[in-house]
């Protein structure tokens, strides 16, 4: 459904601007996939869709992501690669994920974002190889 090329130019390109108006207001595209249709409509949709909006723009607001960088310290280009089957997603890609407050620590970084013990951003900054938050 999200392949359709009439609806979708270059489906498998990343174009987030095609849920854009040209003043920069959204689209009222929406694509209920995993919510169902008719009476049977999951009754949870918009709290599930803001609580997932409200996590990725708390994480953007706190950190910046990044490609990575080789060992010349030349970012390294992305290839989208997927998985098959019934659930496809994106398979893991090295990234850097860098903190936009230097000064903030593990902890303030953790209630910024508003995810909790549910990620640890220790271990993601640690693999991302940033040791610029204070402890």
């Amino acid at each position: 459904m999200t392949h359709d090329e009439k609806k979708y130019p270059s489906p498998d390109e990343f174009k987030p601007e095609r849920f854009l108006h040209k003043d920069g207001s959204l689209t009222s595209d929406t694509m209920p996939l995993g919510f169902g249709w008719g009476r049977r409509i999951c009754v949870g949709r918009h709290l599930a869709d803001a609580a997932v909006w409200i996590a990725i723009t708390s994480f953007l607001a706190t950190f910046s992501v990044h490609k990575a960088l080789d060992e010349d310290g030349k970012e390294i280009p992305v290839i989208p690669k997927f998985s098959t089957g019934v659930a496809v997603h994106p398979e893991t890609f090295p990234c850097r994920i860098v903190p936009r407050f230097q000064d903030a620590s593990v902890e303030r970084l953790t209630q910024l974002t508003g995810l909790g013990p549910s990620v640890n951003i220790t271990t993601c900054l640690e693999t991302n190889g940033d040791s610029t938050v204070a402890e």
